[in-house]
Protein backbone atom coordinates (compact mmCIF):
# COMPACT_ATOMS: atom_id res chain seq x y z
CA UNK A 1 0.00 0.00 0.00
CA UNK A 2 2.85 2.42 0.74
CA UNK A 3 3.99 1.87 -2.48
CA UNK A 4 0.70 2.54 -4.04
CA UNK A 5 0.51 6.09 -2.01
CA UNK A 6 4.14 6.95 -3.72
CA UNK A 7 3.77 6.22 -7.19
CA UNK A 8 0.17 8.07 -6.90
CA UNK A 9 1.97 11.04 -5.42
CA UNK A 10 4.63 11.16 -7.46
CA UNK A 11 2.39 11.33 -10.50
CA UNK A 12 0.58 14.58 -8.96
CA UNK A 13 4.32 15.93 -8.51
CA UNK A 14 5.64 15.42 -11.72
CA UNK A 15 2.23 16.24 -13.23
CA UNK A 16 0.24 18.85 -11.62
CA UNK A 17 -2.90 19.39 -12.58
CA UNK A 18 -6.36 21.07 -11.43
CA UNK A 19 -8.72 18.09 -10.46
CA UNK A 20 -11.82 17.74 -13.07
CA UNK A 21 -15.10 17.30 -11.13
CA UNK A 22 -16.12 14.44 -13.08
CA UNK A 23 -16.02 11.64 -10.80
CA UNK A 24 -17.76 8.09 -10.89
CA UNK A 25 -18.13 6.68 -7.65
CA UNK A 26 -19.81 2.78 -7.91
CA UNK A 27 -19.07 0.13 -5.45
CA UNK A 28 -20.78 -2.89 -4.15
CA UNK A 29 -22.57 -4.71 -0.39
CA UNK A 30 -22.92 -7.93 -0.47
CA UNK A 31 -23.75 -10.93 2.06
CA UNK A 32 -22.99 -14.28 1.48
CA UNK A 33 -23.95 -17.33 3.70
CA UNK A 34 -23.68 -20.91 3.09
CA UNK A 35 -25.27 -23.75 3.94
CA UNK A 36 -24.37 -27.58 4.76
CA UNK A 37 -26.49 -30.53 3.35
CA UNK A 38 -25.05 -33.09 5.01
CA UNK A 39 -22.96 -33.88 8.17
CA UNK A 40 -19.68 -34.45 7.57
CA UNK A 41 -17.33 -36.00 11.05
CA UNK A 42 -14.31 -36.90 8.68
CA UNK A 43 -13.45 -34.39 6.75
CA UNK A 44 -11.31 -33.64 5.01
CA UNK A 45 -11.64 -30.35 4.50
CA UNK A 46 -14.32 -28.98 6.92
CA UNK A 47 -16.00 -30.47 10.06
CA UNK A 48 -19.86 -29.92 10.39
CA UNK A 49 -23.43 -31.01 11.18
CA UNK A 50 -26.39 -31.41 8.69
CA UNK A 51 -28.03 -27.95 8.23
CA UNK A 52 -24.82 -26.18 9.43
CA UNK A 53 -24.57 -22.44 7.95
CA UNK A 54 -22.49 -19.47 8.86
CA UNK A 55 -22.41 -15.81 6.91
CA UNK A 56 -19.32 -16.54 5.58
CA UNK A 57 -19.11 -12.95 4.17
CA UNK A 58 -20.36 -9.48 4.53
CA UNK A 59 -18.33 -6.74 2.12
CA UNK A 60 -18.59 -3.90 0.64
CA UNK A 61 -16.87 -2.47 -2.29
CA UNK A 62 -15.98 1.20 -2.73
CA UNK A 63 -15.18 2.60 -6.83
CA UNK A 64 -13.43 5.64 -7.00
CA UNK A 65 -12.49 6.43 -10.14
CA UNK A 66 -12.21 9.89 -12.69
CA UNK A 67 -9.59 12.44 -14.67
CA UNK A 68 -7.11 14.93 -13.19
CA UNK A 69 -6.46 16.43 -16.63
CA UNK A 70 -7.54 14.94 -20.44
CA UNK A 71 -4.42 12.82 -20.04
CA UNK A 72 -4.25 11.59 -16.48
CA UNK A 73 -7.05 9.07 -15.41
CA UNK A 74 -6.97 6.88 -12.09
CA UNK A 75 -8.94 4.73 -10.05
CA UNK A 76 -9.10 3.95 -6.31
CA UNK A 77 -11.18 0.93 -4.67
CA UNK A 78 -11.33 0.10 -1.13
CA UNK A 79 -12.72 -3.53 0.16
CA UNK A 80 -13.58 -4.13 3.83
CA UNK A 81 -14.97 -7.61 4.45
CA UNK A 82 -16.45 -8.75 7.97
CA UNK A 83 -16.42 -12.14 8.45
CA UNK A 84 -18.70 -13.29 11.62
CA UNK A 85 -18.46 -16.86 12.33
CA UNK A 86 -16.04 -17.29 9.26
CA UNK A 87 -14.59 -20.43 9.33
CA UNK A 88 -16.86 -23.65 10.28
CA UNK A 89 -14.08 -25.45 12.67
CA UNK A 90 -13.49 -23.89 15.92
CA UNK A 91 -9.50 -25.47 15.94
CA UNK A 92 -8.87 -23.99 12.84
CA UNK A 93 -6.10 -21.39 12.07
CA UNK A 94 -5.30 -18.79 12.72
CA UNK A 95 -7.02 -18.85 16.59
CA UNK A 96 -7.44 -14.96 16.42
CA UNK A 97 -7.76 -12.41 14.13
CA UNK A 98 -5.48 -9.39 13.20
CA UNK A 99 -7.27 -7.30 15.80
CA UNK A 100 -6.61 -9.93 18.77
CA UNK A 101 -10.17 -11.29 18.35
CA UNK A 102 -11.29 -14.80 18.92
CA UNK A 103 -11.65 -16.60 15.40
CA UNK A 104 -15.73 -17.08 15.89
CA UNK A 105 -15.92 -12.99 17.09
CA UNK A 106 -16.04 -11.05 14.18
CA UNK A 107 -12.39 -10.58 12.15
CA UNK A 108 -12.50 -7.56 10.39
CA UNK A 109 -10.66 -5.86 7.30
CA UNK A 110 -10.17 -2.82 4.94
CA UNK A 111 -7.48 -2.90 2.80
CA UNK A 112 -6.97 -0.76 -0.68
CA UNK A 113 -7.91 -2.96 -3.48
CA UNK A 114 -6.78 -1.07 -6.02
CA UNK A 115 -5.40 2.55 -6.76
CA UNK A 116 -3.14 3.39 -9.74
CA UNK A 117 -2.95 6.52 -11.91
CA UNK A 118 -2.81 6.17 -15.95
CA UNK A 119 -1.16 8.77 -18.29
CA UNK A 120 -2.37 8.87 -22.16
CA UNK A 121 0.38 9.53 -24.59
CA UNK A 122 3.02 9.61 -22.13
CA UNK A 123 6.13 10.92 -23.21
CA UNK A 124 5.25 10.35 -27.37
CA UNK A 125 1.93 9.82 -28.47
CA UNK A 126 0.23 6.25 -28.62
CA UNK A 127 2.05 5.39 -25.54
CA UNK A 128 -0.08 5.07 -22.60
CA UNK A 129 1.62 4.41 -18.76
CA UNK A 130 -0.50 3.01 -15.88
CA UNK A 131 1.46 2.89 -12.35
CA UNK A 132 0.15 1.89 -9.02
CA UNK A 133 -1.88 -1.27 -8.03
CA UNK A 134 -3.77 -2.93 -11.45
CA UNK A 135 -5.40 -5.22 -12.52
CA UNK A 136 -3.20 -6.64 -15.73
CA UNK A 137 -5.58 -9.42 -17.51
CA UNK A 138 -4.31 -11.50 -20.02
CA UNK A 139 -5.47 -14.26 -21.70
CA UNK A 140 -8.85 -14.86 -23.77
CA UNK A 141 -10.69 -18.17 -21.62
CA UNK A 142 -13.37 -17.92 -19.19
CA UNK A 143 -12.12 -17.30 -15.63
CA UNK A 144 -9.32 -20.39 -15.62
CA UNK A 145 -6.55 -18.34 -17.87
CA UNK A 146 -3.37 -20.28 -17.85
CA UNK A 147 -1.37 -16.85 -19.50
CA UNK A 148 -2.92 -14.70 -16.69
CA UNK A 149 0.28 -14.53 -15.07
CA UNK A 150 0.37 -10.78 -13.69
CA UNK A 151 -2.30 -10.91 -11.04
CA UNK A 152 -2.60 -14.13 -8.28
CA UNK A 153 -5.31 -16.27 -7.84
CA UNK A 154 -7.05 -15.02 -4.20
CA UNK A 155 -6.50 -18.50 -2.89
CA UNK A 156 -7.93 -17.53 0.34
CA UNK A 157 -11.30 -17.37 -1.15
CA UNK A 158 -11.61 -20.13 -2.78
CA UNK A 159 -12.89 -22.82 -0.82
CA UNK A 160 -16.01 -20.77 0.17
CA UNK A 161 -16.94 -21.26 -2.97
CA UNK A 162 -18.27 -18.08 -3.94
CA UNK A 163 -18.86 -18.13 -7.39
CA UNK A 164 -17.35 -14.49 -7.54
CA UNK A 165 -14.19 -15.78 -5.95
CA UNK A 166 -13.92 -18.86 -8.62
CA UNK A 167 -10.57 -17.78 -10.21
CA UNK A 168 -10.52 -14.06 -8.79
CA UNK A 169 -7.26 -12.61 -9.05
CA UNK A 170 -5.69 -9.94 -6.90
CA UNK A 171 -4.32 -7.01 -8.40
CA UNK A 172 -0.90 -6.06 -7.95
CA UNK A 173 1.63 -3.01 -7.45
CA UNK A 174 3.35 -2.30 -11.01
CA UNK A 175 4.45 -0.27 -13.69
CA UNK A 176 2.75 -1.05 -17.10
CA UNK A 177 3.32 0.71 -20.04
CA UNK A 178 1.35 0.09 -23.57
CA UNK A 179 2.40 1.11 -26.83
CA UNK A 180 -0.45 1.26 -29.62
CA UNK A 181 1.27 0.91 -33.65
CA UNK A 182 -2.21 1.32 -34.26
CA UNK A 183 -5.89 0.53 -33.29
CA UNK A 184 -6.01 -2.99 -32.61
CA UNK A 185 -2.12 -3.87 -32.29
CA UNK A 186 0.14 -2.92 -29.33
CA UNK A 187 3.11 -3.55 -27.57
CA UNK A 188 3.44 -4.17 -23.54
CA UNK A 189 6.04 -4.26 -21.20
CA UNK A 190 4.99 -4.74 -17.53
CA UNK A 191 7.60 -4.09 -14.68
CA UNK A 192 6.08 -5.52 -11.72
CA UNK A 193 7.73 -4.88 -8.00
CA UNK A 194 7.69 -7.57 -5.91
CA UNK A 195 6.36 -11.31 -6.15
CA UNK A 196 3.47 -12.48 -7.27
CA UNK A 197 2.02 -14.53 -3.91
CA UNK A 198 -1.44 -15.69 -3.80
CA UNK A 199 -3.18 -15.32 -0.24
CA UNK A 200 -3.76 -18.14 1.15
CA UNK A 201 -6.74 -19.97 3.14
CA UNK A 202 -6.63 -19.45 6.87
CA UNK A 203 -6.49 -23.66 7.23
CA UNK A 204 -3.46 -24.00 4.88
CA UNK A 205 -1.34 -26.52 7.35
CA UNK A 206 -4.08 -28.69 7.46
CA UNK A 207 -5.11 -28.58 3.41
CA UNK A 208 -1.20 -29.43 3.10
CA UNK A 209 -0.06 -31.83 5.34
CA UNK A 210 -2.89 -34.01 5.47
CA UNK A 211 -4.05 -33.11 8.89
CA UNK A 212 -1.12 -34.48 10.36
CA UNK A 213 -1.58 -32.56 13.66
CA UNK A 214 2.15 -33.72 14.53
CA UNK A 215 3.03 -31.66 11.57
CA UNK A 216 4.35 -28.22 10.59
CA UNK A 217 5.26 -26.06 7.75
CA UNK A 218 7.96 -23.72 7.02
CA UNK A 219 7.54 -21.63 3.85
CA UNK A 220 10.28 -19.36 2.61
CA UNK A 221 9.94 -15.91 1.21
CA UNK A 222 12.49 -13.82 -0.53
CA UNK A 223 13.51 -10.35 0.79
CA UNK A 224 12.30 -7.34 -1.28
CA UNK A 225 15.36 -6.61 -3.88
CA UNK A 226 15.53 -5.22 -7.28
CA UNK A 227 16.80 -8.53 -8.73
CA UNK A 228 13.65 -9.99 -6.74
CA UNK A 229 11.27 -8.28 -9.12
CA UNK A 230 9.32 -9.86 -12.23
CA UNK A 231 8.80 -8.35 -15.65
CA UNK A 232 6.63 -9.50 -18.80
CA UNK A 233 5.94 -8.77 -22.76
CA UNK A 234 3.41 -9.12 -24.43
CA UNK A 235 2.29 -8.27 -28.16
CA UNK A 236 -1.21 -8.12 -29.26
CA UNK A 237 -2.86 -8.03 -32.38
CA UNK A 238 -5.85 -8.96 -34.70
CA UNK A 239 -5.10 -11.44 -37.75
CA UNK A 240 -8.63 -12.54 -39.88
CA UNK A 241 -10.92 -11.19 -37.15
CA UNK A 242 -9.11 -13.00 -34.44
CA UNK A 243 -7.90 -11.55 -31.55
CA UNK A 244 -4.14 -12.93 -31.08
CA UNK A 245 -1.75 -12.42 -28.47
CA UNK A 246 1.76 -13.83 -27.47
CA UNK A 247 3.34 -13.29 -24.14
CA UNK A 248 6.34 -13.78 -21.73
CA UNK A 249 6.46 -13.83 -18.52
CA UNK A 250 9.41 -13.95 -15.81
CA UNK A 251 8.30 -14.37 -12.09
CA UNK A 252 7.42 -17.28 -9.74
CA UNK A 253 5.09 -19.76 -9.63
CA UNK A 254 1.94 -17.88 -7.16
CA UNK A 255 1.52 -20.66 -4.94
CA UNK A 256 4.20 -22.26 -2.30
CA UNK A 257 5.43 -25.10 -3.80
CA UNK A 258 6.89 -28.43 -1.25
CA UNK A 259 10.49 -28.63 -1.99
CA UNK A 260 11.28 -30.36 1.48
CA UNK A 261 10.60 -32.82 3.77
CA UNK A 262 12.87 -32.73 7.29
CA UNK A 263 11.95 -35.43 10.71
CA UNK A 264 12.37 -33.17 13.68
CA UNK A 265 10.87 -35.29 16.00
CA UNK A 266 10.04 -38.98 17.22
CA UNK A 267 6.35 -38.29 15.00
CA UNK A 268 6.74 -35.29 13.48
CA UNK A 269 7.85 -33.70 10.32
CA UNK A 270 8.43 -30.21 8.87
CA UNK A 271 7.66 -29.22 5.24
CA UNK A 272 9.70 -26.78 4.10
CA UNK A 273 7.92 -24.57 0.75
CA UNK A 274 8.78 -22.07 -1.33
CA UNK A 275 8.30 -20.19 -4.52
CA UNK A 276 10.07 -21.27 -7.19
CA UNK A 277 11.08 -19.42 -10.34
CA UNK A 278 9.66 -19.64 -13.85
CA UNK A 279 9.61 -18.28 -17.11
CA UNK A 280 5.99 -18.92 -19.05
CA UNK A 281 5.56 -18.62 -23.30
CA UNK A 282 1.77 -17.40 -23.66
CA UNK A 283 -0.54 -17.22 -26.86
CA UNK A 284 -3.87 -16.35 -26.38
CA UNK A 285 -6.21 -16.53 -29.57
CA UNK A 286 -10.06 -15.59 -29.75
CA UNK A 287 -12.45 -15.40 -32.36
CA UNK A 288 -16.20 -16.21 -33.74
CA UNK A 289 -16.83 -18.60 -36.58
CA UNK A 290 -20.95 -19.05 -37.39
CA UNK A 291 -21.87 -17.05 -34.66
CA UNK A 292 -19.86 -19.01 -31.78
CA UNK A 293 -17.54 -17.43 -30.10
CA UNK A 294 -14.32 -19.70 -29.53
CA UNK A 295 -10.80 -19.11 -27.18
CA UNK A 296 -7.77 -20.82 -26.53
CA UNK A 297 -5.01 -20.27 -24.23
CA UNK A 298 -1.23 -22.35 -24.58
CA UNK A 299 1.05 -22.24 -21.48
CA UNK A 300 4.83 -23.50 -21.93
CA UNK A 301 6.01 -23.19 -18.47
CA UNK A 302 9.69 -23.60 -18.10
CA UNK A 303 10.44 -23.96 -14.24
CA UNK A 304 13.75 -23.18 -12.39
CA UNK A 305 15.97 -25.97 -11.98
CA UNK A 306 15.45 -26.35 -8.38
CA UNK A 307 16.75 -29.57 -5.91
CA UNK A 308 13.89 -30.72 -3.38
CA UNK A 309 15.13 -33.09 -0.54
CA UNK A 310 13.46 -35.53 1.25
CA UNK A 311 15.22 -38.24 4.41
CA UNK A 312 14.85 -41.52 3.36
CA UNK A 313 14.94 -44.43 6.37
CA UNK A 314 16.68 -47.99 6.26
CA UNK A 315 14.74 -50.54 8.40
CA UNK A 316 16.63 -52.56 10.57
CA UNK A 317 18.50 -49.77 12.32
CA UNK A 318 17.86 -48.79 16.27
CA UNK A 319 17.18 -45.87 16.03
CA UNK A 320 16.41 -45.50 11.74
CA UNK A 321 19.16 -44.40 10.33
CA UNK A 322 18.54 -41.45 8.01
CA UNK A 323 19.76 -40.42 4.81
CA UNK A 324 19.17 -37.14 2.64
CA UNK A 325 18.21 -37.63 -0.52
CA UNK A 326 18.48 -35.04 -3.15
CA UNK A 327 16.45 -34.91 -6.63
CA UNK A 328 15.03 -32.48 -8.94
CA UNK A 329 11.53 -30.74 -7.85
CA UNK A 330 10.35 -30.74 -11.54
CA UNK A 331 10.25 -32.89 -14.30
CA UNK A 332 11.22 -29.98 -17.03
CA UNK A 333 9.30 -27.56 -19.35
CA UNK A 334 5.51 -28.66 -19.97
CA UNK A 335 2.28 -27.24 -20.98
CA UNK A 336 -0.93 -25.72 -19.69
CA UNK A 337 -3.81 -24.97 -22.32
CA UNK A 338 -6.95 -24.65 -22.26
CA UNK A 339 -9.89 -24.71 -25.31
CA UNK A 340 -13.16 -23.16 -25.11
CA UNK A 341 -16.54 -22.11 -26.84
CA UNK A 342 -19.89 -20.08 -26.41
CA UNK A 343 -22.84 -19.40 -28.18
CA UNK A 344 -25.93 -17.21 -27.61
CA UNK A 345 -29.07 -18.40 -28.98
CA UNK A 346 -30.31 -15.86 -31.29
CA UNK A 347 -33.83 -16.81 -31.28
CA UNK A 348 -35.55 -14.49 -29.02
CA UNK A 349 -34.46 -15.79 -25.65
CA UNK A 350 -32.03 -15.64 -23.36
CA UNK A 351 -29.77 -18.68 -24.35
CA UNK A 352 -25.86 -18.82 -23.34
CA UNK A 353 -24.08 -22.05 -23.64
CA UNK A 354 -20.58 -22.34 -22.28
CA UNK A 355 -17.95 -24.94 -22.73
CA UNK A 356 -14.49 -25.34 -21.72
CA UNK A 357 -11.44 -28.15 -21.77
CA UNK A 358 -8.52 -27.24 -19.62
CA UNK A 359 -5.09 -29.09 -18.73
CA UNK A 360 -3.61 -27.87 -15.65
CA UNK A 361 -5.40 -26.26 -12.99
CA UNK A 362 -4.00 -23.41 -11.29
CA UNK A 363 -2.27 -24.70 -8.27
CA UNK A 364 -0.82 -27.82 -10.25
CA UNK A 365 2.37 -28.48 -11.38
CA UNK A 366 4.61 -31.44 -13.84
CA UNK A 367 6.66 -32.79 -10.94
CA UNK A 368 9.78 -34.89 -11.41
CA UNK A 369 9.12 -39.13 -10.46
CA UNK A 370 10.99 -39.16 -7.71
CA UNK A 371 9.28 -36.17 -6.48
CA UNK A 372 5.91 -37.46 -6.73
CA UNK A 373 7.21 -40.92 -5.37
CA UNK A 374 8.51 -39.18 -2.69
CA UNK A 375 6.34 -36.45 -1.57
CA UNK A 376 3.13 -38.12 -2.75
CA UNK A 377 2.48 -36.22 -5.52
CA UNK A 378 -0.34 -37.08 -7.88
CA UNK A 379 -3.56 -35.86 -10.22
CA UNK A 380 -6.61 -35.61 -8.13
CA UNK A 381 -4.93 -33.46 -5.31
CA UNK A 382 -4.70 -29.67 -4.16
CA UNK A 383 -1.17 -29.15 -5.62
CA UNK A 384 -0.21 -32.03 -7.36
CA UNK A 385 0.24 -33.00 -10.67
CA UNK A 386 -1.68 -31.63 -14.40
CA UNK A 387 -4.78 -33.32 -14.84
CA UNK A 388 -7.68 -32.31 -17.30
CA UNK A 389 -11.35 -31.01 -16.62
CA UNK A 390 -13.98 -30.66 -18.93
CA UNK A 391 -16.37 -26.96 -17.76
CA UNK A 392 -19.87 -26.07 -18.90
CA UNK A 393 -22.84 -24.15 -18.16
CA UNK A 394 -25.95 -23.03 -19.81
CA UNK A 395 -27.80 -20.06 -18.68
CA UNK A 396 -31.43 -18.92 -19.55
CA UNK A 397 -32.75 -15.36 -18.68
CA UNK A 398 -36.39 -14.17 -19.10
CA UNK A 399 -38.47 -11.88 -17.16
CA UNK A 400 -37.19 -9.45 -18.96
CA UNK A 401 -33.58 -10.50 -18.43
CA UNK A 402 -34.60 -10.25 -14.51
CA UNK A 403 -34.69 -13.78 -13.38
CA UNK A 404 -31.25 -15.80 -14.65
CA UNK A 405 -31.21 -19.58 -14.31
CA UNK A 406 -27.82 -21.21 -14.84
CA UNK A 407 -26.95 -24.96 -14.89
CA UNK A 408 -22.81 -25.55 -14.64
CA UNK A 409 -20.40 -28.53 -13.71
CA UNK A 410 -17.04 -29.57 -13.85
CA UNK A 411 -15.98 -33.03 -14.62
CA UNK A 412 -12.30 -34.07 -13.44
CA UNK A 413 -10.55 -36.62 -14.22
CA UNK A 414 -7.83 -38.58 -12.18
CA UNK A 415 -5.81 -41.50 -11.71
CA UNK A 416 -8.49 -43.69 -13.05
CA UNK A 417 -11.08 -41.92 -11.15
CA UNK A 418 -13.27 -39.33 -11.80
CA UNK A 419 -15.27 -36.94 -10.21
CA UNK A 420 -18.52 -34.23 -10.95
CA UNK A 421 -19.30 -31.10 -9.74
CA UNK A 422 -23.03 -29.46 -10.33
CA UNK A 423 -23.43 -25.89 -9.83
CA UNK A 424 -26.74 -24.84 -10.55
CA UNK A 425 -27.94 -21.17 -9.47
CA UNK A 426 -30.87 -19.18 -9.83
CA UNK A 427 -30.32 -15.41 -9.49
CA UNK A 428 -33.34 -12.58 -9.79
CA UNK A 429 -32.68 -9.06 -10.20
CA UNK A 430 -35.64 -7.29 -8.22
CA UNK A 431 -34.41 -3.47 -8.59
CA UNK A 432 -31.78 -2.61 -11.39
CA UNK A 433 -29.04 -2.20 -8.40
CA UNK A 434 -30.64 -5.12 -6.21
CA UNK A 435 -30.17 -8.52 -7.09
CA UNK A 436 -30.70 -12.24 -5.06
CA UNK A 437 -29.01 -15.25 -6.18
CA UNK A 438 -29.03 -19.09 -4.32
CA UNK A 439 -26.86 -21.48 -5.46
CA UNK A 440 -24.90 -24.86 -4.97
CA UNK A 441 -21.76 -26.56 -5.03
CA UNK A 442 -22.82 -30.50 -5.05
CA UNK A 443 -20.37 -33.31 -5.73
CA UNK A 444 -20.30 -36.76 -7.28
CA UNK A 445 -18.13 -39.24 -8.03
CA UNK A 446 -14.36 -40.73 -6.44
CA UNK A 447 -13.40 -39.44 -3.55
CA UNK A 448 -9.90 -40.29 -4.02
CA UNK A 449 -7.58 -39.64 -6.61
CA UNK A 450 -10.22 -36.02 -7.18
CA UNK A 451 -9.55 -32.63 -6.89
CA UNK A 452 -12.85 -31.81 -6.01
CA UNK A 453 -14.36 -35.42 -5.13
CA UNK A 454 -13.69 -35.03 -1.44
CA UNK A 455 -16.34 -32.18 -1.19
CA UNK A 456 -19.14 -35.13 -1.88
CA UNK A 457 -19.20 -35.30 1.77
CA UNK A 458 -20.21 -31.67 2.40
CA UNK A 459 -22.43 -30.77 -0.62
CA UNK A 460 -23.24 -27.03 -0.05
CA UNK A 461 -25.90 -24.70 -0.88
CA UNK A 462 -25.38 -20.75 -0.53
CA UNK A 463 -27.41 -17.33 -0.31
CA UNK A 464 -26.16 -14.21 -1.58
CA UNK A 465 -27.64 -10.78 -1.55
CA UNK A 466 -25.79 -8.04 -3.50
CA UNK A 467 -26.62 -4.55 -4.05
CA UNK A 468 -24.61 -2.69 -6.50
CA UNK A 469 -24.22 1.66 -6.47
Amino acid sequence: MKKTVFFLSLALLVFPQTVKADVTVSGQVKLFTSFFLKQNDTGPYFIHDSGEFATKRIETRLRLSGFLSDQISYAVRFDSFSQPDALFSSDSFPESSSLGAPTLAEPFDFFLYEGNIKISDFLFHGLDFTLGKQRIQWGTADMVNVVDNLNPVDFANFLTFDPDYFGERRPQTALNFEYYLSGFTKIQFVWLLSRQISPLPADFSGLVTGGLTSSSIRIETENKLLRNTNFAFRFATVLLNTDIGVSYYKGNYNLPMLYGVTPVGPAELEFSYTYPQQQVLGLDVAGEVLSAGFWAELAYIIPEDMDAFAYISFPGNEPPYLVKETFPLFEGPYFKYVLGLDYTADIGTGIYLNAQYLHGFFDEADYSGTAESLFGFNKGMFFGELQDFIMASAEYSMLRENLKIELGGIVEFGDQESAFSFMPSLEYKIKDFVSVKAGGFIVSGSETNTKFGPFKNDNILFFAFKTDF
